[in-house]
């Protein structure tokens, strides 16, 4: 790679960051600005930067909905993308003027790698949420069912005895409580049961979710008879899933400790030989 050539890059990329500064500083609309992100989110905003980038995002705006309540705006979307590409636009300028300053255009090569693999690790740090928050639902769900299951054979309304469980929850930031005290609420503002259900049911976005409002359905349609075993069922089928799940996160935990555990018997093989080798 010549000479000029992180010149030329670090010039261009500089110049252009600036344009895009000074653009956005003339169109914000608040007094926030985040140098990092509102730059990108003018260049996004240009029609066909937006019409080439918006089908190839459609995974990461659902993610995006899932862990913003169910938001799934176009401004929510634009403002991630916008902070993964001026993150990789960051690095790659950095890099770019280090390898001026120190004479070694290596480093620019280095900085197209790093600027390359920032996003795609931040696309799967975002799915990494949402399995995570799924996981976590499902995890949560056999507890939610047992108390229920508990109440309800006690003789209690099946809905005095959802909002008593969430009220012993108050204040929890789970997605599993959050999304059924936002279905308590939209009942309570006069929605219908089926329709509050179906909305808890799409913004968990888990199909055990689901299982368990079409559960919650048959109580309000056919009565306790059918809703009593229902649940009893549904609540073995959610333990057998913790457990299937409990015993992944095992595994996994199990298979992360191996590499570091290589390098200590490495280490400890370099030390215990090294010795023996100088010797020799």
């Amino acid at each position: 790679m010549s000479d000029w050539m992180p010149k030329m890059v670090s010039a261009c990329l500089i110049a252009f960051y600036a344009g895009l500064v000074i653009k956005a500083w003339r169109v914000r609309e608040e007094n926030r600005f985040l140098i990092h992100i509102e730059p990108f989110v003018v260049m996004l905003r240009i029609r066909p930067v937006h019409e080439r980038l918006h089908p190839l995002l459609h995974k990461q705006r659902l993610s995006l909905s899932l862990l913003n309540g169910g938001d799934s705006s176009l401004g929510l979307l634009i403002a991630w993308t916008a902070e993964s590409i001026g993150l990789s636009y960051i690095a790659l300028t950095i890099t770019s003027l280090l390898a001026l300053m120190s004479g070694n255009p290596g480093l620019l090569l280095m900085g197209f790698i790093i600027a390359c693999c920032l996003p795609v690790l931040r696309t799967k740090e975002l799915f990494g949420k949402v399995n995570r928050r799924r996981q976590e639902i499902v995890m949560e769900l056999p507890e939610l069912l047992s108390k229920l299951l508990l109440m309800v054979n006690a003789g209690e309304n099946v809905m005095r005895a959802l909002t008593r469980i969430l009220e012993q929850k108050k204040g929890s930031k789970h997605p599993l409580y959050v999304e059924l005290m936002a279905a308590i609420e939209m009942m309570k503002r006069g929605e219908s049961l089926s329709l509050a259900l179906e909305e808890m049911g799409r913004r968990c976005a888990v199909p055990e979710v689901k299982l368990f409002a079409t559960t919650l359905l048959i109580n309000a349609r056919r009565g306790g008879d059918d809703f009593v075993p229902a649940l009893r069922e549904l609540t073995r089928q959610m333990w057998d899933k913790r457990k299937a799940i409990a015993r992944t996160l095992g595994e996994q935990a199990s298979s992360r400790l191996a590499f570091p555990l290589t390098l200590v018997f490495l280490l400890i093989m370099v030390l215990v030989g090294a010795p023996a080798m100088f010797m020799m």
